[in-house]
């Protein structure tokens, strides 16, 4: 079987976006700082990468080798020690599987290489505990978790030969329940919250692709339009039910992250230096996750209050790597992604949130700082969010 990563679900491209500072701020003005850990790389693979991180500072991701094969990982709390989340027996030793999201028990979906031959959707037990296959409906060649909530509903979707459909499962990986489309071929959950509400993307009758939210417990779909182009994915949805991803803009110029709010799609822009970004995680309070182009290279960037800003510059500097990608963010701010070093590895990380930062200095005597921060974006390199797979 072949997964296609297609140019049309792709969230990897990047964006800038030019950002004016007041130039009188108030003294009592704080900046958000995170702390950084890298989760490194264990013997015998070549790069880590997260793509999920719950409540608690788990990180779910893969590790790679040297072979090009992905192995799903778990962490300890706080971004401990890496550990395999097992897998479904169709590949030596966990081979072809993938980690795509976490609830806040710890129990991880994704999808597997099964001893048939397909890929089937999976579920552990808490704290990546023993894992289970959530199989494939009748007809059904194939099934991707994408999401899961903490009632253990997972979303993703499944391959037929008319083409692929969402679906969202019972609590603790309950059979799986096809959903609708907007009328066309194709469809996607690629996130599910407390309230069984689904993000996703579906193909129109149109022949467009537009990102969705749907009802409580996989309902009736909600078309979010788009940024003015054709295409638009929604990647991450929060308990409130605001949906972050992104989208291409007028005449499909560009990919650009949005945040979907109060029945609002607001384009967040780019980082400085960058043409396009994307949106992969969003917290509780609305904070959005991703990546976007800058004049050095894709960064990750974190959207809050307003604005756009580089993740780099908010941990401390001369750590000797670059977060060039964002991919998830807890309901309680932690964040995951990758990045690389100046040896050129690829390593997960962990932002934990400094809930106390140092104000910054006042007035005119913070100018120059205030300008030298600079802020920017990234978006995610091996995606794990998939729309249309083909066999």
């Amino acid at each position: 079987m072949l997964i296609n990563f297609s140019s049309r679900c792709s969230a990897r491209t990047c964006a800038a976006t030019v950002f004016a500072f007041a130039l009188f701020v108030p003294a009592a003005a704080q900046a958000q700082t995170y702390t950084f850990t890298n989760l490194g790389v264990p013997p015998g693979y070549t790069s880590s990468l997260g793509y999920a991180v719950n409540t608690s500072g788990q990180v779910a991701g893969d590790l790679g080798n040297a072979n090009g094969q992905a192995f799903a990982f778990l962490s300890g709390p706080n971004g401990g020690a890496l550990r395999s989340a097992g897998g479904l027996g169709g590949g030596q030793n966990n081979a072809l599987t993938y980690a795509n999201s976490i609830n806040a028990g710890g129990q991880v979906t994704g999808y597997s290489l099964a001893p048939s031959g397909s890929y089937h959707a999976y579920l552990t037990g808490p704290n990546g505990g023993p894992i289970q296959d959530l199989g494939v409906p009748a007809g059904v060649s194939n099934s991707y978790g994408m999401g899961v909530n903490d009632s253990g509903q997972v979303t993703g979707l499944v391959n037929r030969s008319t083409g692929s459909r969402a679906f969202l499962s019972g609590p603790n990986g309950g059979p799986l329940h096809e959903m609708a489309t907007f009328g066309g071929q194709d469809a996607s959950g690629m996130a599910v919250n407390a309230s069984g509400q689904v993000a996703g993307v579906s193909d129109t009758a149109a022949g467009d692709t537009h990102a969705f939210l749907s009802d409580a417990n996989g309902g009736a779909l909600h078309d979010l339009g788009t940024l003015g182009g054709r295409l638009s994915e929604g990647t991450a949805v929060n308990a409130a039910g605001e949906v972050a991803g992104f989208s291409y803009t007028l005449n499909n110029a560009t990919e650009h992250a949005f945040l979907w709010s109060g029945g609002l799609m607001t384009d967040l822009g780019t980082l400085p230096g960058g043409f396009s970004s994307a949106a992969s995680g969003i917290d509780a309070a609305g904070n959005v996750v991703g990546g976007s182009g800058t004049s050095t290279g894709t960064h990750a960037f974190l959207f809050t209050n307003g604005a756009m800003a580089d993740l780099n510059a908010l941990i401390a500097p001369n750590l000797g790597y670059t977060l060039i990608g964002a991919s998830g963010i807890s309901a309680n701010g932690y964040i995951t992604g990758y990045c690389k070093s100046s040896a050129g590895v690829y390593s997960a990380y962990l932002l934990t949130p400094n809930f106390n930062p140092v104000p910054e200095a006042s007035s005119v005597t913070s100018l120059g700082l205030l300008l030298a921060l600079g802020l920017g974006g990234f978006a995610v390199s091996r995606r794990r969010k998939i729309v249309k797979l083909s066999v």
